[in-house]
């Protein structure tokens, strides 16, 4: 089978790429993998730059893997992404398969063609993000941040750290990265629950609930990690009442979209010291404002929306996509195919 694929856009967070700002990443082991699915692959990994300026790929490609805005126009300000324009230069009559690099899709899903499937990225950043949630939550409970502020000072002062066996962890979102977070704070003995939209039950939790009885699980939560998809359902879902809701002193993570928390709401909870921390690795607008208050917010840990940061993603991101690869030269379905009635 003759097989026309293009590679255009970086991944973020993706290391050590060939020309970051031309989202040129792949090396020649990924490139020899992705040409080696079928007899006849022709591979483009083609400079964002030509496709934002309107300049065609070679040959119209039968499956793309891509990092791009899509109707996202805030975004576009971004190291190496692929613009809306660009992006409609690869859409084609013999278009089967996007494949985008983030998990994500909800600046995609309403500018797909009829008869183009979208697949996400679910699940190459899963154990990078769920790390990093755990290493906030260590940092808060053995008090990592005064300590260096001791050590800083040459304070020698005894701290009152705590275990956290014991302590409860609410996950609104239980794919990936929810159950990857869950998996690893069960062994350090957090008791986990999880959140989805019917309460199915997933592997990784102790309990799951649906989300109508967010707000009951809050109320014997330490932590809340924010995993979930962005949708019409879940838009603020965070806001000052589900905040209120936490247990006094309860900490909380957002590695999923901005949007999904009420950012002046959980800024004036960790002010007033309801909350005593929380990691915040996406916000509504991007990068931060250097006046949001958040910077400055007790407890505040502002990540640049770099949380699946790792050596490991740009192999991954491959994984997935010669994956789909293969599958559509086999006729199968695809992995990570992307609802475009949910959003996810």
């Amino acid at each position: 089978m003759s097989l026309n694929v293009v590679v255009a856009g970086l991944p973020k967070a993706v290391q050590n790429a060939e020309d970051p700002d031309e989202g040129i990443w792949l090396t020649p082991e990924q490139k020899d993998r992705i040409t080696a699915v079928a007899d006849d692959v022709w591979l483009e990994h083609i400079p964002v730059s030509e496709l934002n300026a309107g300049k065609a790929p070679q040959r119209p490609p039968h499956a793309i893997m891509v990092e791009t805005s899509g109707s996202k126009k805030e975004i576009e300000i971004e190291q190496g992404i692929l613009k809306m324009p660009g992006l409609q230069q690869l859409f084609n009559p013999d278009l089967k398969l996007l494949q985008s690099m983030s998990a994500g899709a909800e600046h995609l899903v309403n500018i797909m063609p009829e008869g183009v499937v979208l697949a996400n990225a679910s699940g190459v950043a899963a154990n990078a993000i769920a790390e990093t949630v755990i290493a906030g939550i260590l940092a808060q409970a053995k008090m990592l941040r005064e300590r260096w502020s001791n050590q800083a000072a040459r304070e020698w002062k005894e701290l009152p750290a705590r275990e956290l066996a014991g302590t409860t962890m609410t996950v609104l979102g239980t794919g990936n990265i929810g159950a990857r977070t869950a998996t690893i704070a069960g062994v350090l003995g957090i008791r986990t629950i999880g959140v989805n939209r019917r309460g199915n039950a997933v592997e990784g939790f102790d309990e799951t609930v649906p989300t109508a009885q967010l707000h009951d699980v809050l109320a014997e939560s330490d932590y809340l990690v924010i995993a979930a998809p962005l949708t019409p359902a879940t838009r603020g879902l965070i806001d000052a009442k589900a905040l209120a809701a936490l247990k006094p002193g309860g900490w909380v993570a957002n590695v999923a979209r901005g949007a999904i928390h009420d950012a002046d709401a959980l800024t004036d909870a960790l002010e007033r010291g309801h909350l005593s921390g929380a990691l915040i690795d996406c916000h509504v607008t991007e990068p931060l404002p250097a006046d949001d208050p958040l910077w400055k917010a007790p407890g505040a840990m502002v990540f640049p929306h770099d949380s699946h940061a790792s050596q490991l993603l740009g192999d991954r991101q491959v994984d997935v996509f010669v994956d789909n690869l293969q599958r559509l030269v086999a006729g199968r379905e695809f992995r990570n195919v992307v609802d475009l009635s949910l959003g996810y």
